[in-house]
């Protein structure tokens, strides 16, 4: 799954700019090749604001779109979401279910919202998930009266994932798939 890999996380269009973020990306290409060559399931999810004069994610705005580095590819799923989880109101648990799917490999931005919401979500249904430390990334964050660096918040999600998700570096998740092969 690569969630919210969207410009509104990237500069020049966007207004939430992680950090991390194109290293992430990176991360994700790399999967995201080896997953096509495998030919195995890739989904993508966009967040799409209800709110149509929202400042970020709105439909049809540059921020909202994927990122360029990205395209689908004949076979793949868009799917648009509304909420940080990934499967909430959307046909994603269809999705993996008609496929066969068991296990999930989570990347995508914002690791301490999205990313964390998902993967827990994906626990509660039974999938196993695998939660790719380097291949997500988030953003400073106010609390009280001070800024909680990127890389904190980085570091105590991932921390906190290991009671939902396998969380694994993008080099070891290749060498777990390429051991399943």
């Amino acid at each position: 799954m690569v969630i919210d890999a969207q410009q509104e996380y990237f500069r020049p269009h966007g207004r939430w700019v992680v950090t991390g973020g194109e290293e992430a990306l990176s991360q994700i290409e790399t999967l995201l090749s080896t997953f096509r060559s495998q030919r195995w399931p890739v989904y993508f999810i966009a967040h799409e604001s209800l709110d149509p004069q929202s400042p970020v994610f709105r439909r049809g705005s540059e921020g909202q779109k994927l990122h360029p580095a990205l395209s689908l590819q004949p076979g793949e799923e868009l799917i648009v979401k509304h909420f940080p989880g990934s499967f909430t109101q959307t046909p994603l648990d269809a999705y993996l279910r008609r496929a066969g799917v068991d296990t999930v490999v989570v990347t995508g931005f914002m690791t301490h919202l999205c990313c964390d919401t998902t993967t827990r979500q994906a626990e509660e249904r039974g999938l196993r998930p695998i939660f790719v430390s380097d291949a997500t990334a988030t953003r400073d964050r106010p609390l009280f009266s001070a800024i909680v660096p990127a890389a904190d918040i980085q570091r105590a999600t991932c921390a906190a994932m290991g009671d939902f998700a396998e969380v694994l570096p993008t080099e070891e998740v290749l060498l777990r798939l390429s051991a399943s092969d």
